[in-house]
């Protein structure tokens, strides 16, 4: 079995919502202050290099000695005979080879710290180089950074709070329009229960009184409407448990899934039969340990009733489905294993959708809102539903949940 997928997205859609919306005016923050910054040191940079220039040609122009230099400016005097330089002057400054022989087209000077800009004037047979003292600019270009981070640290820190409740703000009608049609779903299928069951009752009771001499056109309709009434009320009954996930919290207790496993496979076993597939359950060897979670039984039940009708449906004749228990490290799973088509990859978000198919066309899974439910009961619990390959060939469906505790 290949390596398991997790199937639906987890949590409240609204508080998503609201850290979506959040996460993105944080995320444009941040891209703002980035390039304000980069903006902001470039042209500092500019501004800076060309005042530098400026005051290192001023003062080569007006140099006459090494001893009068303007601050953060080193004069290097060069005549014939001798050199002198202002004292301070950095050590690998004066034994650049550019200060060998300089020319007024020389701008810098290299030394094994980096470039300094430098300017050189000839004048009174002398010839003198001005260099600035690049530390003096690389102080104030990090005070800028520093300065620029601190400003645009808080203000995305100020923009994301003033996004999460923007988007509060912004998803509380969509979160007031959800709780309604929860409601109206809930109470809808609650008044819908009770004249569905008085239909399938009496669809069943004219099933049992049909006289010998109706025709088997007519009795198969017949039967069909008993199926059909059946079908109908297996949807009501999910669409109440949904709006009951939803909208109120349920009281939880420890649920053996192993026993729920068994109880579930005696139960439908005559159904798969009559699919011409054969419904297994494999519980842990050890029975005096239970596999043991905490929930909702019905709700779990409902779960792994709609993964298991879901791989019956999905099975060749002569398959086999199986159903089996363990305990893992986090906690414990139940895996539904079918012989079916499989599942793609891409086709697990859409899966887990209400009246979904797997894949487009015909001949992809569909699931109805049996996956929907499961995913929602799963969430409910704290869990998660994954899907993997079975070996030889088949999609294997598991429900992961934590331990009881």
């Amino acid at each position: 079995m290949t390596s398991p997928k997790v199937v639906g997205a987890q949590g409240d859609p609204v508080r998503r919502a609201a850290r979506s919306v959040a996460l993105m005016v944080g995320l444009a923050s941040l891209i703002l202050v980035v390039l304000v910054t980069a903006g902001a040191v470039w042209l500092f940079d500019r501004e800076q290099w060309a005042e530098i220039g400026d005051r290192a040609r001023a003062a080569a122009l007006a140099a006459d000695d090494t001893t009068d230099a303007p601050p953060g400016i080193w004069l290097v005097e060069i005549s014939p005979t001798s050199r002198a330089a202002t004292p301070g002057t950095p050590s690998d400054v004066l034994a650049s080879p550019d200060l060998r022989a300089p020319t007024q087209a020389t701008t810098s000077v290299r030394t094994s710290t980096g470039p300094y800009p430098a300017s050189v004037s000839v004048h009174s047979g002398h010839t003198f180089v001005a260099l600035y003292d690049v530390s003096l600019h690389r102080q104030e270009e990090s005070r800028l950074v520093r300065s620029a981070l601190l400003a645009g640290g808080a203000g995305i820190l100020l923009a994301g709070g003033v996004g999460l409740i923007a988007g509060r703000r912004a998803v509380r009608p969509l979160a007031a329009a959800l709780d309604l049609q929860r409601q109206f779903v809930a109470d809808a299928s609650h008044e819908l229960r009770t004249p569905l069951a008085v239909v399938s009752t009496r669809a069943q009771m004219v099933q049992r009184h049909l006289s010998p001499e109706v025709s088997p056109a007519h009795r198969r309709e017949v039967d069909q409407l008993v199926e059909d009434t059946h079908a109908m009320g297996e949807v009501i009954s999910d669409l109440l448990l949904s709006a009951q996930l939803e909208h109120a919290p349920v009281a939880a207790e420890s649920v053996d899934l192993t026993a729920l496993a068994v109880d579930v496979v005696a139960s439908l076993s005559a159904y798969a039969a009559d699919q011409s597939v054969s419904l297994v359950a494999t519980t842990p060897v050890s029975a005096t340990q239970p596999v043991t979670v905490s929930g909702v039984r019905t709700s779990l039940r409902r779960a792994v009733v709609a993964l298991v009708d879901n791989a019956i449906a999905h099975s060749p004749a002569g398959a086999e489905v199986r159903v089996s228990v363990e305990r893992s490290s986090d906690g414990a799973r139940l895996s539904v294993s079918d012989r079916g088509r499989g599942v793609a990859a891409d086709d697990l978000d859409r899966m887990t959708r209400r009246f979904a198919r797997s894949s487009p066309g015909e001949g992809g899974r569909r699931v109805g809102l049996g996956l929907a439910l499961v995913t929602q009961i799963v969430q409910s619990h704290q869990g998660r539903l994954l899907v993997a390959d079975t070996e030889g060939g088949g999609a294997t469906f598991i429900l992961s949940l934590p331990a009881d505790t």
